[in-house]
């Protein structure tokens, strides 16, 4: 791989965008088409072009908490901001009610929120104070610290093609702590210029659903603007409720995939989503990896091209260049 690498940050997967301009994405550890790409005059045109059963096909059932299953590829889709939870309009509406309390309102995300990454998502959210319940925060950082062992990689390897690949997982984070690290923290710090931590209640609480939502309503009582809580999960709403805390549960979307105009950010976003979350992914013949031995940056990506070739120096020289302009206009 030696010559043919370069690791970037996430902005920077415009160029490669640039450069290739039609893309065919890819998952080399299934050997399967995910999606094609194709640059419009208000972006791209995202035609998905797998289903959940020709996806979910190629997971072994034993695997499926380590191997990405379809769940994870929509998923992606959502913390790109190109689905949308279902009642959003609702959401909407009810925020316009908020703005008109002379009180004011902030906004305390539950942990599902997090990884869909809405808030930064909601360009309507711009602006309002985020509250973060100690015990979500922990979630979070508690999901992080989950690694590879050389037998595991050893044993997903003989279920997948290109099993090679996964040498740069060694000692690097699992699926689950990619996606706590690589977009639930990436959305906590984000936010985190507008974030207070809501400290844990001491008073005993049955589970960690329960210690969330009591400690937020200990945080409502003590200030004077409305705190509303925001979940995706219905059965923390039933503590919710019990606590008399203000919330608003969001509905799972149901929108198929298929055909999607979106912006280049959400194309960016989608692309560096599947690749934290799948681990790597391929673009034309590109490997993209999201996790690989010596990241050191949330927003980190190696890209591996085949070899030195037209591609591989067109993308090095935009690179260069675009990298040049970034020290020109920081002074």
């Amino acid at each position: 791989m030696r010559g043919t690498s370069e690791v970037i940050e996430k902005p920077e997967l415009q160029v490669l965008m640039n450069v290739l301009g039609e893309m065919r994405v890819s998952y080399p550890l299934y050997g399967l088409e995910l999606l094609r790409a194709k640059p419009t005059e208000r972006g791209y045109r995202v035609n998905v072009t797998v289903g959940r059963n020709e996806f979910n096909s190629r997971v072994p059932d034993y695997l499926a908490n380590e191997l990405p299953t379809y769940t994870d590829f929509y998923e992606s889709f959502i913390s790109s901001g190109i689905i949308r939870y279902d009642n959003i309009g609702e959401f909407l509406q009810n925020l316009e009610l908020y703005e008109r309390l002379k009180k004011g309102v902030a906004f305390a995300p539950d942990t599902n929120i997090f990884y869909h990454r809405f808030i930064s998502s909601c360009r309507a959210l711009d602006g309002y104070q985020i509250v973060v319940a100690e015990g979500v925060k922990k979630e979070i950082e508690d999901a992080m610290n989950y690694k590879y062992r050389n037998r595991q990689l050893e044993e997903i390897g003989r279920e997948v093609q290109n099993g090679s690949l996964l040498r740069e997982f060694s000692n690097r984070r699992t699926k689950k702590s990619r996606k706590a690290a690589y977009i639930a923290l990436k959305e906590f710090e984000r936010l985190k210029p507008r974030i207070i931590i809501a400290e844990d209640v001491k008073e005993p609480a049955h589970n960690n659903d329960e210690r969330i939502v009591k400690s937020l309503k200990r945080y409502d009582r003590m200030t004077p603007t409305l705190l509303v809580f925001l979940t995706a999960d219905i059965a923390v709403t039933d503590v919710a409720e019990m606590e008399g805390l203000e919330y608003f549960l969001f509905r799972y979307p149901r929108e198929k995939l298929g055909k999607h105009d979106v912006t280049a950010y959400q194309l960016r976003t989608l692309l560096f989503n599947l690749a934290a979350v799948f681990g790597v992914i391929e673009i034309n013949r590109a490997l993209i990896f999201g996790e690989f031995g010596g990241k050191g940056g949330l927003n980190e990506l190696k890209v591996v091209f085949p070899a030195e070739n037209r591609t591989y120096h067109e993308f090095k020289f935009h690179l260069k260049l675009s990298r040049k302009l970034m020290e020109i206009m920081k002074g």
